[in-house]
């Protein structure tokens, strides 16, 4: 004989009941066999559709609020895991429900399986530096980087923030230092900092994993020379900390949408940054450009000479974009010939990626016939491995 269904004897269980259909309905759409093979499509080959799909479950179990926001923005974000390859777990990645939209946030660790991953670079290392600590660092031709962390049991408050990337081309590894003013800048610009500092939201990453942050924060600053993923993943993070959501649909694209302030009141226009570039690529430039200051100049300057793999090439190049033997006389050059070798150099640059780029393909494929993992050569270290600076 039928029975009726049993109904939920407390709010709590009915509670539990509607999650539990609702997570049931995602897994239904996620393991359809169009969905599938979307998925399929995007993913790399050490990852499956079934693997994430699970794995996009436990979040939802861990965080219910994401059943609560748009679906197709929740379908949107495992999308963006599915492109970029990325695991929403360990640290790698979060989806995260932000405003009625579920966010993908790539977490420091993920940025370094991107970089590492795309074969153009071996390694990605990003530290903090507390006041204790022995540290030293010098920008320009003569570039150098020396931390040795103290073994003291309180070391102080944090100082500065570092990451550094090297490249599969050879050379020394390119870094960025931060001084601690310059992360807290970039926190407090953050809409989600604000909300939590004006108690519109409970907890805030800032504030529960300040050193995660700090080191992800570093990563962002060299994300300008780390491959095309690695910068999709931080536009996202930048368009998320202005306050707007992103994706990268199935064609591999990158998507952002305005959202309303957090106080309801109209969005402002965005600043224009490399999000613009890539969520309006095409697009006529601004009508009053923005122009870089000196400092800027120089800074874009030593950074491409910082990666170039020995102090004759940065001498032979620094001769050919200025016409000068030394750091110092390039820093007294006028605008109109900084801005020149500038140009030159970046050209050079651009040359040379081409070049590497061609290399890698052609190493790929070499690799494919091989039975080679994609990203990872025989020669080079497993991904995430780190080593030691001193």
């Amino acid at each position: 004989m039928a029975t009726e269904p049993t109904q939920p004897r407390t709010a709590v269980e009915g509670r539990a009941l509607a999650i539990r259909a609702q997570a049931d309905s995602v897994r239904a759409v996620l393991t359809t066999p169009a969905m599938t093979q979307q998925l399929r499509a995007a993913l790399p080959r050490h990852l499956t559709p079934e693997r994430l799909v699970r794995l996009v479950m436990t979040s939802v179990q861990q965080s219910p609020k994401l059943l609560e926001c748009d679906r197709q923005s929740l379908f949107a974000a495992i999308m963006t895991c599915a492109q970029l390859g990325l695991e929403p777990i360990l640290g790698r990645a979060y989806l995260v429900p932000f405003r009625d939209k579920v966010q993908f946030i790539a977490g420091y660790k993920g940025l370094i399986d991107l970089a590492v991953n795309s074969g153009e670079v071996t390694k990605v290392f990003a530290n903090i530096v507390y006041a204790a600590d022995e540290f030293e660092y010098e920008y320009g031709v003569n570039e150098r980087l020396f931390h040795k962390p103290s073994e003291a049991e309180d070391r102080g408050e944090i100082t500065h923030v570092y990451a550094l990337a090297w490249f599969k081309r050879g050379g020394p590894p390119y870094f960025e230092v931060m001084l601690r003013r310059e992360v807290d800048a970039i926190r407090d610009r953050s809409q989600g900092w604000q909300a939590y500092k004006a108690a519109k939201i409970k907890e805030n990453p800032w504030h529960t994993d300040y050193p995660q942050m700090a080191r992800k924060t570093g990563i962002r600053r060299i994300s300008n020379y780390l491959p095309l993923d690695v910068q999709k993943a931080i536009a996202l993070s930048d368009a998320h900390d202005l306050g707007r959501h992103g994706h990268i649909d199935a064609q591999g694209d990158l998507v952002i949408e305005q959202l309303p302030a957090i106080d309801g009141s109209a969005p402002q226009p965005a600043p224009l940054t490399r999000l613009d570039a890539f969520a309006a690529e095409g697009d006529a430039p601004p009508e009053e450009p923005f122009e870089l200051s000196m400092d800027d100049l120089l800074e874009k300057a030593g950074a491409l000479l910082a990666v170039l793999p020995s102090q004759k090439a940065k001498k032979d190049a620094m001769a050919a974009a200025f016409e000068v033997s030394t750091w110092k006389e390039a820093q007294a050059l006028p605008r109109e010939k900084l801005e020149h070798g500038l140009a030159l150099l970046q050209r050079a640059r651009q040359e040379s990626d081409d070049q590497a780029e061609a290399h890698r393909q052609a190493m790929a494929q070499n690799e494919e016939k091989a039975g080679v993992p994609r990203g990872i050569s025989p020669q080079e270290p497993a991904p995430g491995s780190q080593g030691s600076l001193l």
